[in-house]
């Protein structure tokens, strides 16, 4: 693990496996999970609403759960733009490394 002395470089730690992309990477993997059961979540709402025969109350129901995995998606999806713009571009935590990637910016007290 590539570790940047106080006052001398730019804190940054991008050496593969570090901190620095280890936590981005669990982000993602967390977001990509999430996404993975809001689309369950449809699947399973829409074969709740064909097996529902036409009886209005399971209609409701599947219609809610479905209705609940597309809120649950929008949420989702706000949390990743927020993160990324609040700990990227606000606060500078994480830069792009070009490769379509994130890396961890660690701050520093002195030095450039």
């Amino acid at each position: 693990m590539l570790i940047a002395k106080l006052g001398t470089g730019t804190g940054v730690i991008s050496e593969k496996g570090s901190l620095g992309t280890l936590i981005p990477n669990l982000f993602t993997i967390a977001v990509t999970l999430g996404a993975f059961f809001v689309m369950y979540q449809l699947i399973l709402g829409a074969l709740n609403w064909i097996n529902s025969a036409g009886e209005k109350e399971k209609v409701e129901k599947a219609r809610k759960q479905m209705t609940n995995a597309i809120i649950g998606l929008v949420i989702l999806v706000s949390i990743w733009i927020l993160f990324f713009t609040i700990a990227g571009n606000i606060l500078g935590i994480f830069e792009s490394d070009g490769a379509g990637g994130y890396r961890l910016v660690l701050p520093h007290l002195f030095g450039n």
